[in-house]
């Protein structure tokens, strides 16, 4: 019997997640300096690590799922592995700011604004809510995970419901309905991440996976993509140069939210399939190390961005701000990096380990 797919371990994809992730900690501690056009504007395109990691989501978790769907324990194995991988160190970090920071700030009479009830971040709910007004700083990049955490919940019955077959057509309706929904929506008075954050807006990064996994576990239709990916990456790419040309990287403009969302999409399903087929630059080490703490990287990184915007604009005035982003980048990424092997250590590989007892 061959060995599925979803169980080969393909190092090029923890790549995929490490060019993820520090994406995202370009944007965040790349712009702590105020750096001068064309920088800022490049680094602002950090937000679309984010997609990458949506792309990938859902590539990887509908190949387990479709490798998996004749398992007796389908539901049980695939739910008690998610829970193990992102429960304990999610959970560690909410508890730890509202039951430690957040009364020890009120304690020491500091300024904390408004955010919404916890009930939103303990139900993976955060990103409706922070899409319609102020969310608490420390805990503003977990609408990311509630999202995927949503998308866990839902898609294994519709996997198992719809098999190979049926579900490319819930994929591309996912994939055409979601940029509609933008286009519907784009003219709104809720937050400038309104379109950024809900869940439906931002359905087809994930579909696009989903559809990729259902390709490569085709080898006629695998060949026919494979054939055109270049292309396609090629006119994706094209097209948000163009975009960002004319309206600007902001992921909040219009035009951006509505077309370039999917763009993206289009261009980061491309670079999956490269990773899975053995693209060898995705096999540089550091991309693979930040790709395998890229999870503790995200959720513990940012609490110390606030901090790096204090440090680095006095540093950017002696400097230079081109050179102080630089070296912000770096050692935010270096700092959260020890935070997360850290984090790896002392907490989520003694759950991992669990894992082996739900096997599908």
């Amino acid at each position: 019997m061959p060995e599925p797919l979803s169980a080969r371990r393909i190092p090029e994809l923890d790549g995929v997640r490490g060019l993820a992730i520090l994406l995202v900690l370009a944007v965040h501690f790349g712009l702590t300096s105020n750096p001068p056009e064309p920088l800022y504007s490049l680094l602002r395109l950090g937000w679309s690590g984010v997609d990458l990691f949506f792309v990938l989501s859902g590539f990887l978790i509908t190949g387990i799922l479709l490798d998996t769907a004749a398992s007796p324990n389908y539901f049980r194995a695939f739910y008690a592995r998610r829970a193990l991988r992102i429960f304990p160190l999610y959970y560690l970090y909410i508890a730890a700011f509202f039951f430690t920071v957040l009364p020890l700030a009120h304690y020491f009479q500091r300024p904390v604004p408004p955010g919404p009830a916890q009930g939103w971040y303990w139900l993976y709910l955060s990103n409706w809510r922070s899409a319609l007004g102020p969310d608490y700083a420390f805990l503003s990049h977990l609408w990311s995970l509630s999202i995927e955490e949503q998308f866990y919940l839902v898609w294994p019955p519709l996997v198992l419901w719809l098999g190979r077959r049926r579900l490319p057509w819930l994929c591309a309706a996912f994939i055409v309905a979601a940029p509609t929904l933008r286009f519907l929506w784009h003219d709104h008075q809720f937050s400038p991440e309104f379109l950024y954050r809900l869940t439906p807006f931002r359905v087809d990064t994930l579909a696009w996976g989903a559809l990729l996994a259902v390709i490569v576990r085709d080898e006629t239709a695998s060949r026919r993509v494979l054939r055109w990916s270049m292309a396609l990456a090629a006119l994706a790419a094209a097209g948000l140069a163009g975009i960002f040309t004319f309206y600007g990287t902001k992921n909040s403009q219009p035009v951006v939210a509505v077309a370039g969302y999917t763009l993206f999409g289009i261009l980061y399903c491309c670079v999956v399939l490269a990773g899975f087929r053995g693209w060898r630059p995705l096999r540089a080490s550091v991309l693979r190390t930040f790709g395998k703490y890229s999870y503790g990287v995200y959720v513990l990184h940012f609490p110390m961005v606030g901090y790096f915007y204090l440090a680095m604009e006095p540093a950017a005035r002696v400097m230079g701000s081109v050179p102080a982003a630089i070296v912000a980048f770096i050692l935010g990424s270096a700092i959260a990096l020890g935070l997360a092997r850290l984090s790896w250590i002392l907490l989520e590989r003694r759950f991992l380990a669990w894992k082996d007892r739900f096997q599908a």
